[in-house]
Order: structure tokens, then sequence, then C-alpha cells
């Protein structure tokens, strides 16, 4: 399989960085092969590579519907100038559960085989797990996070005040010098001079990306970021970056980039037998199907 590299505009991410060290083929499959296959039209192979790209771990998909609440939640009072949460929606989570029972039964009626915005887990698509068993974990595990926030990151969070409150996108793009980069924050504020960035990562290199961010858009220096990261299962908050060496996690973020760009080959093209697979990890690759 060939593809020309041209047609796709590099950034790097954590993400991306961790697919490039787990699995070279997996990383082109997912920055490569399957790009364009969103589109219905598309058929054949390339719309089925699309498939398994968009699948999901247990894992990542709860701590999507869990992030994506969190941040609903949070933004929602500013955005309507509203003071105070009704009391109908005093629990931050409480719609949630329902949200995954919808989703669940949208995926067992295959709606993601039409439209691939439609979350699908892995477990069912190559039905490795049966469904009801499935769900009932799912809700176990959900229901085990939400317990956990609710005395730990949601009181904080609801303390904040509303008009400390700082609207963030969600991918946010940074400039790292002519290096375009992304990061996926869920929310932000600024209390006391300082702007915190809570992320579902506490990696160095998403830390000093929410500096670049504060410093490039907002003309906050370093030292007046902080970044926290949401760690659901154990319902906490954890102050990221302690020991950030600026340097060095700027040094491994442009490293990692060069060499996933010296895999283009002198002609453009990016070809799949240059990307080897790491048996290691074949098992539960979301892209077993295709990568035998």
């Amino acid at each position: 399989m060939i593809r020309n590299a041209a047609e796709f505009t590099f950034s790097w991410s954590l993400r991306r960085q961790e697919m490039w060290n787990c699995c070279r083929r997996k990383y082109f499959l997912h920055y490569y092969a399957a790009r364009g296959g969103h589109d219905p039209d598309s058929g054949g192979e390339l719309r089925r590579l699309h498939e398994m790209r968009s699948l999901l771990s247990e894992r990542a998909y709860l701590h999507r519907l869990i992030a994506a609440e969190l941040r609903r939640r949070f933004y929602r009072p500013h955005e309507e100038e509203d003071a105070e949460l009704p009391d109908s929606e005093a629990d931050p989570y409480g719609a949630v559960p329902g949200r995954l029972r919808r989703e669940f039964r949208r995926m067992l009626r295959d709606e993601f085989r039409t439209d691939h915005a439609h979350p699908m887990l892995a477990a069912l698509y190559y039905n490795s797990t049966p469904p009801g068993e499935l769900l009932r974990e799912l809700e176990k595990r959900l229901r085990n996070a939400m317990t956990a926030m609710s005395s730990g990151p949601l009181a904080m969070l609801a303390r904040t005040r509303y008009l400390f409150r700082r609207p963030i996108d969600s991918p946010l793009e940074v400039a790292v010098g002519e290096l375009r980069c992304f990061a996926a924050p869920i929310l932000a504020f600024e209390e006391k001079g300082v702007l915190t960035i809570v992320e579902g990562s506490g990696a160095d290199s998403t830390v000093l990306l929410h500096k670049f961010h504060a410093a490039n858009k907002l003309h906050i220096p370093p030292e007046r970021v902080r970044s926290l990261e949401l760690i659901p299962g154990k319902g906490a908050l954890r102050l990221a970056g302690k020991e950030l060496n600026i340097s060095r996690t700027l040094r491994e973020i442009r490293g990692g980039a060069a060499e996933m760009l010296n895999a283009v080959r002198p002609d453009g093209t990016v070809r799949e037998e240059d990307f080897p697979r790491n048996p290691a990890h074949c098992t539960l690759c979301r892209f077993r199907g295709h990568c035998r």
C-alpha cells in the first residue's frame, strides 16, 4: 500500500508519538492508509480501514464519555450566564449512564457502519466479548469512576467561580516554532493569576504544550501555567510536570517529529512495507482485521 505523504498535513501529538513508539504498522494505517475513509462513498478497503481506525477500547470510550460531560457541565453555566446550576442537574454526571446505554444500542444496530462519527467499541466490532457482559462491565466501571469523581475533582471544579472559567479548544492546536502540535484539554480556569489546564494526560509534553499555548495566545508566562491530569478511575486531579525540563522535552518533541518525517521516502511516498508490525501488540490492535 502506497500513499503520497504530501496529501496529509503533518502535526505532532502525544497520541501520534505513542502510536509511533508502539507499532509502526499501526501508525501507518492510522495516519496514512485510512485517511479519507470517513466518506461513505469511499468504499472497499479504504472504508474498512477507516472503520478500524475509529474503533475505541473500553477505557478510551469511558474516558471520552466522562471528559465530554465534565467539559459540557463546566462551561454551560458560564455560557448561559447563569450563576447557579439548576437543582435538577445537581449531579454533574446524571446524564452519562443514559448516554452510555443509548450509544451502546446504536452500536448494536451497526449505525457506525454508515457514519463513523458514531462511537464503536473494538470488542463489539470483533465480537470478542458478549454484548450483555460488555455493557454490564462498562456500567460498573462508569459507576465506580463517577463515585470516585464525585468526592474529588467534581467538588473542586464546582467551587471554581464562573467568571474564572476559560474556554479552550479541544483538540487544541499549538505552534512550537514551525511545528504544528495538538493537545486535548478538557477545561481551563484562571485564578489568582494562574492559568490551570485540565487534560487526560500528565506527560511532560502535554504540560509543555499548555505553556506554549498560554504564551502564544494568552501572553501568560510559563511559570503562571499549571497542568492537572484527570484520572477518573481514581477520582483524582494530579499536578503534572513537577519535574518538567523544558529544553529536554522540546528536544524530544522535535526529535520524535523528525523521526516520523524521515519515514517518508525521497519521492514523497509512504509505503506499508517500510512500517513493520510489532507482534507484541497485535492481539488487541484495532487493525487486526487488516494486518494479519
